[in-house]
């Protein structure tokens, strides 16, 4: 004899906010996630554009080379901290 299982409306309902609530917390992941890349990618872009700018000055030098060398590195310095506060990886 095969028994057929009813299940109550409590049980319906509580299975339908656990959808509900994982849902909302798989699309809250994805977005911070998806932030966060393009939060990267920015990052990358701006210590790439100094490094290329130190390694500019350092080919040409001049009067001014070693004072914008030394700004430019403190900023790279600052993208870094920014960049492990982003989560993001090298």
């Amino acid at each position: 004899m095969s028994r057929k299982r009813k299940i109550s409306r409590k049980h319906k309902v509580v299975a339908g906010i656990g959808a509900v609530v994982m849902a909302a917390g798989i699309g809250a992941v994805t977005v911070t996630t998806s932030q966060a890349g393009e939060a990267c990618a920015g990052l990358d872009q701006a210590l790439a554009n100094n490094q290329n700018f130190i390694a500019a000055q350092q080919a040409a030098p001049d009067a001014q080379s070693e004072a914008r060398i030394a700004n430019r590195q403190a900023v790279i310095d600052l993208i870094q901290q920014r960049r492990a506060a982003a989560g993001c990886v090298d």
